[in-house]
């Protein structure tokens, strides 16, 4: 096993692994241990069916199962689906989700520890995805500003994020708007492997900050969100079929971008790593 950063503040990609056998777990740890370090970890020309996807994705804890349940199109519910491709003229996955910079259910009381990717199918050109240090974008806020948002917190809504994101589909059932009441986090969120602080912010799903005037709230949070995402601090990974990227949701956030759905065809899996403790 060999590890090579892909950036100057975020990731690695690790070579001489075959995810398809079981791992030892002197191979895992160091997996593991790179993704505290690193926040992501790229696993390239990987050739896994559904159940290896699942089993490698369980060694970091355990899963958890969306609620957009028309898109856990394969016999495990596991992994949610995203892709443009439509079977018998039904959509197999999510399509044009998560265009948006987020963190993977930040909307949860317990936000998940971190997703593991598959790429199955992806296009020649665009729908590269964007990863955002969030430790990067937090040590590089001036005094005043760490002094500001200390002890700030803000609303994070699924309800929200969704009706802005897909206005031109069926809203969420009462029984999915009751799985995703919303929620509040703080904005410093502290790391509860590596003990270091990070921005916990976003685009669309965080609705406002609270105890600040509504004006004030969405200049700081519009305010925050830009500066997280500066080139200096984001690596823009560019897929190929057989992509296994892990990254951790509690030190990041990720934004997909566009592609030609009309022409081409992209088909990903997702296994989502349940969280274990609250944003502190």
């Amino acid at each position: 096993m060999e590890v090579q950063p892909l950036g100057p503040v975020l990731g690695v990609e690790v070579t001489g692994v075959d995810l398809s056998e079981p791992l030892d777990n002197e191979s895992f740890s160091a997996i593991r241990q790179a993704l505290n370090d690193h926040c992501l970890v790229l696993i390239r020309d990987q050739d896994l069916s559904e159940a290896e996807h699942v089993a490698f994705a369980r060694r970091f804890g355990d899963l958890q199962v969306h609620v957009l349940k028309q898109f856990l199109t394969t016999p495990y519910p596991e992994l949610y689906v995203l892709s443009n491709k439509a079977v018998d003229g039904k959509p197999i996955g999510n399509h044009k989700e998560g265009w948006n910079w987020h963190s993977d259910w930040s909307y949860y009381e317990v936000p998940c520890l971190g997703s593991v990717l598959y790429a199955r199918e992806v296009p020649p050109e665009g729908a590269d995805t964007l990863f955002a240090s969030m430790y990067a974008a937090y040590d590089a806020l001036d005094a005043e500003t760490k002094a500001k948002i200390a002890g700030l917190k803000a609303v994070h809504s699924y309800a929200g994020y969704y009706a802005k994101a897909f206005s031109d589909r069926e809203p969420l059932s009462e029984e999915q708007k009751a799985k995703t009441p919303d929620v509040v986090h703080p904005i410093v969120r502290t790391h509860p492997e590596t003990g270091r602080k990070s921005l916990f912010v976003g685009e669309d799903i965080v609705k406002e900050i609270l105890g600040l005037p509504a004006e004030e709230g969405a200049a700081l949070l519009d305010r925050l969100n830009r500066h997280a995402v500066s080139d200096a601090f984001v690596y823009r990974h560019k897929w190929r079929a057989g992509d296994v990227v892990i990254w951790d949701n509690r030190s990041t956030m990720h934004k997909a971008t566009p592609y030609d759905d009309e022409t081409y065809i992209r088909v990903m899996h997702r296994a989502t790593i349940k969280g274990t403790d609250r944003p502190a």
